[in-house]
């Protein structure tokens, strides 16, 4: 090698290490520089749907507050963040979430990360997982797998219901009893005369499984869906859970039920057949009706024939006009006579 090659190749080394020096002071810059600088090092933490808003404006620093120390030669310690990354840190900028009755558990152990990523997220809200994928992260989704759906759990929509957060009501709910029911069903078909007293008391789950069930329209249990079959009282499981299951067990009674001419049960003249027996639903509404006793005033014929009942009650009896047979009268304490 000659004179002039080893001068320039001893300058192009010497340059070489003024740049990595130079690279180096850069590297470990201070913390404050880092933020600034809308941390170059993490490139890939604003590329999602949906991004959380300091790092949408590159003020990492919101979050990750610097020490002075150098980074990245200094990592964890470059950065302090508040109650440790915790809620206390997500309420220096958002409101509390814990201020109710009832607190979803991570929110009431400050864990706001269980559900929400705190860069970026494909989902609103920076939601780890989309509607009910999200809640069954934590939530065993085997226990609400049913033939019958509630429709929100059916569409993966538990926040029809339910607030993600807290509430003032148990389990978390928007609303208490009817009230949460008739944000969504029509109040006025739950109004009437007569009203079933579960539904004048809110208690709509006493009859329905809110998330789902093995019987149709979301029923704890068995009622007879068909106008006739053979009396049996497993089909009549959710009525007899609360009401007597023996007023349709003898033919003459005085104490069973009060829908009797003397002490000719009519109930057992209407339902304990073996052909033909009727189902509770043929003359009862279960929710509400505009003639006393839940009589309904119109029931599911024959084809799109609506049979018409016009029931009046009196003290110690009554009268059914109805479109299957002629108009019929009780009285408990004399009784009608027929030929």
């Amino acid at each position: 090698m000659n004179r002039s090659s080893g001068k320039i190749l001893s300058l192009l080394i010497a340059l070489l290490m003024g740049l990595a020096a130079l690279f180096l002071i850069g590297k470990e810059r201070t913390a404050e520089a880092a933020g600034s600088e809308n941390c170059g090092c993490h490139p890939h933490k604003a590329e999602k749907a949906f991004i959380h808003l300091p790092v949408k404006n590159g003020e990492c620093v919101s979050c990750h507050k610097p020490s002075g120390q150098k980074h990245p030669k200094v990592k964890k310690e470059a950065f302090l963040m508040t109650d440790k990354g915790k809620v206390g840190l997500c309420n220096e900028c958002h409101d509390r979430k814990d201020t109710k009755k009832f607190v979803h558990p991570p929110v009431a152990s400050g864990d706001c990360l269980d559900c929400h990523d705190v860069h970026q997220s494909d989902n609103k809200s920076q939601l780890k997982g989309n509607g009910a994928a999200l809640c069954f992260m934590c939530h065993e989704k085997n226990k609400l797998d049913r033939k019958y759906p509630h429709k929100p759990i059916a569409e993966g929509k538990c926040l029809e219901c339910h607030d993600p957060h807290q509430s003032d009501h148990k389990y978390m709910l928007k609303a208490e009893g009817t009230n949460l029911c008739m944000k969504c069903h029509d109040k006025s078909a739950f109004a009437g005369e007569s009203v079933h007293a579960p539904v004048a008391t809110g208690e709509c789950n006493s009859c329905h499984a809110p998330h789902g069930t093995s019987f149709h329209h979301l029923l704890k249990s068995t009622v007879p869906e068909e106008m006739y079959q053979s009396f049996d009282k497993q089909n009549f499981d959710l009525c007899f859970g609360c009401h007597a299951n023996t007023l349709a067990d003898s033919k003459r009674t005085d104490v069973e039920t009060n829908f009797r001419n003397g002490i000719i049960n009519l109930h057992y003249l209407h339902v304990n057949k073996v052909e033909k027996g009727r189902s509770c639903k043929v003359c009862h509404d279960p929710h509400a009706a505009s003639q006393p006793v839940l009589i309904s005033s119109k029931i599911s014929g024959f084809g799109k024939w609506r049979i018409p009942i016009r029931y009046t009650k009196r003290d110690v009896g009554g009268t059914c006009v109805v479109g299957c047979h002629k108009p019929k009268s009780y009285n408990r304490i004399n009784p009608v006579q027929y030929l």
